[in-house]
């Protein structure tokens, strides 16, 4: 919590401001309320002739961290605990109003790729959107996509024939490419110092991947690179593996129709 928004808590809260002036007003002693850096948010006199009798500092602690400071006799103890739980309790509000706008930008996400995703029948469409989305992240990169080639063993990057494609063909088993293929969604963000990392994936410095799957069936990857050091975060990383999760079976629909287009089937 910044020193800021201590200062507007005890200040101009609509609860906890006249909560803590009822609290005050039980005592005489002086009481001053500081922030994390000594600087003083409130400054209550004393009525008591000996004001500095038994001065106590008290932490206003909020998820383990401290705030702010409470000085003044034995209540001061008593306004630190108040002001701890009203602290808590407004971040934690934050937290659920934060959470709940990101589940609200992934259903606009996923409502939005199914819409464009749907549009079209090829491969090449619907990796295409894919990727447009997965270079979309808030933390920024370039989407990336490559589908398995069943009777090579390959990762190939797709849509073909595209340009600006960040990672070559490569073995389904090499690399970062290759763990994730076969593994779990993950994010790397320091691709030089993981020791999976091969000459490919070197091509970029942090990167975040996600396996494409239909039904325990391994299609191929989707994700994110940058070739400069970014900190993807978890939100990125659930909205990739959204991605992931809405693009399989299209990728898998589109691969059936266009293999009956071939007369394969």
């Amino acid at each position: 919590m910044q020193s800021a928004e201590l200062r507007r808590l005890i200040v101009r809260h609509r609860h906890v401001a006249p909560m803590l002036s009822v609290l005050l007003a039980s005592t005489d002693a002086r009481v001053r309320i500081t922030d994390a850096d000594g600087e003083t948010i409130l400054d209550r006199d004393s009525k008591s002739a000996d004001e500095d009798a038994g001065i106590e500092r008290h932490p206003i602690v909020v998820e383990g961290a401290n705030v702010g400071w409470v000085e003044g006799p034995r209540p001061s103890g008593a306004v630190a605990a108040v002001l701890s739980y009203a602290c808590s309790r407004e971040t934690d509000k934050r937290s659920l109003a934060s959470e709940a706008l990101d589940r609200y930008r992934e259903l606009n996400l996923i409502y939005d790729l199914a819409e464009r995703i749907a549009g079209s029948p090829h491969l090449a469409d619907v990796t295409a959107v894919a990727v447009d989305e997965a270079g979309r992240l808030p933390t920024g990169g370039v989407g990336f996509l490559l589908l398995e080639s069943p009777t090579a063993g390959r990762l190939t990057p797709h849509p073909i024939g595209a340009d600006g494609a960040l990672f070559p063909e490569q073995a389904a088993t090499d690399g970062l490419l290759g763990a994730a293929y076969a593994g779990d969604p993950e994010i790397v963000n320091d691709v030089a110092a993981d020791p999976r990392a091969g000459p490919t994936d070197r091509v970029a410095a942090s990167m975040i991947v996600a396996p494409l799957k239909v039904e325990g069936a391994r299609l191929g990857v989707v994700g994110t690179a940058s070739k400069e050091p970014v900190e993807f975060q978890a939100g990125d990383l659930k909205i990739l593996t959204a991605i992931a999760a809405l693009t399989a079976p299209f990728v898998s629909q589109a691969q059936r129709y266009e293999s009956v287009a071939r007369g394969d089937e």
